[in-house]
């Protein structure tokens, strides 16, 4: 079973069943702070919720794709780059420490 602490955002959203739910429900009730946690994330859904159903003003869209446009990003070579140097590294550090323990 998983932590309980990392549960209460999905008990708050009911998508817990069985014996997860009922160990969230269980600590709940003795603990204020995760009961508040979960008071906390059901008003922020519904305030979520209601926020899908306002449509923006086309003039916020704009900046908004404005900012995006404007925005640099990297090559996508570089991109697949430093993943690759990141893998790289990831093989040497454990080459390394393989010979190190041997």
């Amino acid at each position: 079973m998983s932590d309980v602490h990392m549960l209460t955002g999905a008990y708050a959203l009911d998508a817990l069943e069985g014996r997860e739910r009922t160990a969230v429900e269980a600590h709940c009730a003795g603990c204020p702070t995760c009961f508040r946690e979960c008071e906390e994330f059901r008003a922020t859904a519904a305030r979520l919720g209601m926020a899908s159903t306002t449509v923006p003003p086309a003039a916020l869209k704009r900046r908004v794709l404005d900012i995006v446009r404007a925005t640099p990003r990297p090559p996508p070579w570089r991109l697949r780059m430093s993943g690759l140097g990141r893998r790289l590294r990831h093989r040497t550090a454990v080459r390394l420490l393989s010979r190190t323990l041997h």
